[in-house]
């Protein structure tokens, strides 16, 4: 872990999802939850938080529970560009501390003590310098950074943050974001939303309605190919609803009854994302896509996830029906 001794000219460089659809989007969801954490519960140096991204950043960033001191904005949303005004605000500094690998790009060139939490080494450039000290969560991306050629550390202080997040989680009215009662609440679950296929998921929720489930569907605002999953939910003759969520989908975690995992890919990321979620009681189904041309083409892999719903809703009425059986004790 990142030495805690008091230090002075620390720099945080962080970036949350874009909320603009269609937008370039660099930052996802578990390093900044990752940060602010971290500070909030004192595991990490406090220091100056530089927030990289577009304007629409900010409100994410707020829902995320992040706070910074100064906001940067990519030319042409390419972090590079930033290089020689990050060595400059670094120049004076001690420490920088760079919780996305998206943002290692601009650690060449700073002189001083540099740190990269990373959770998803796939988003890294090709070459970091071995002067960076690099911590992992997961051992397949401590393995990655090492093929690499990188020294790397697995870190297990900071990911038990993210356990409690359900404590933290604001109140949510299921009524209010137009779910009925007695219907299941289904969303799309990625670090990155714009990773995301909006008509994949309508594609998958429409075979759930028709093997009899009464359903909610919740995509994020910046999902891919929304304008078509709203075509292809309004061709079913609209049977289930489809809402649009601008927040990220784990600020909205109390309303769920399910997440799937589009694209689940055993890094840290996806790793930490599904055990924040299920931490916070919300089981996550995955849906891997790496081997596939899509769902629309392939129907038959919403097999699987009709059974762990079957399997989930029965567990659920077995407890229920436990529950009300256990004799009571005046």
């Amino acid at each position: 872990m990142i030495s805690l001794a008091p230090q002075s000219g620390v720099i945080h460089l962080v970036s949350v999802p874009s909320a603009m659809p269609n937008a370039h989007s660099l930052g996802r969801i578990v390093p900044a939850m990752l940060c602010a954490k971290a500070l909030e519960h004192g595991h990490t140096p406090p220091g100056r938080v530089i927030l990289i991204g577009d304007s629409s950043c900010e409100s994410q960033a707020k829902l995320l529970g992040l706070e910074w001191d100064l906001r940067l904005a990519p030319p042409i949303g390419e972090p590079r560009l930033l290089r020689r005004k990050i060595k400059k605000l670094t120049k004076d500094g001690s420490r920088v501390i760079c919780w996305n690998d998206e943002l290692a790009e601009l650690l060449p060139g700073i002189q001083t003590n540099l740190n990269l939490m990373s959770t998803l080494p796939s988003q890294a450039p090709s070459y970091v310098s071995k002067r960076v000290d690099i911590l992992a969560f997961e051992p397949g991306d401590r393995d990655h950074w090492i093929d690499r050629g990188n020294s790397v550390t697995l870190d297990t202080l900071l990911p038990p943050l993210l356990d409690n997040i359900a404590e933290s989680a604001r109140s949510i009215s299921r009524s209010a974001m137009g779910i009925e009662p007695q219907t299941m609440c289904i969303g799309a679950l990625a670090d990155r939303p714009s990773d995301v296929d909006a008509r994949e998921l309508a594609f998958l929720l429409g075979l759930l309605n028709a093997s009899g489930y009464n359903l909610t569907g919740i995509v994020p605002e910046t999902a891919s190919h929304l304008a078509a999953a709203r075509r292809h939910h309004r061709g079913l003759g609209s049977r289930f609803h489809l809402l649009v969520a601008s927040d990220p989908i784990t600020t909205l975690l109390p309303a769920f009854d399910a997440l799937i995992h589009p694209c689940f890919d055993s890094s840290g990321s996806s790793m930490l994302i599904e055990r924040m979620c299920e931490n916070a009681d919300v089981p996550v189904l995955r849906l891997n896509q790496t081997t596939r041309a899509g769902l629309s083409r392939a129907p038959g892999v919403a097999g699987p996830i009709i059974e762990q719903l079957d399997e989930m809703i029965a567990n659920n009425s077995n407890q229920t029906q436990q529950t009300k059986s256990e004799p009571t004790h005046d």
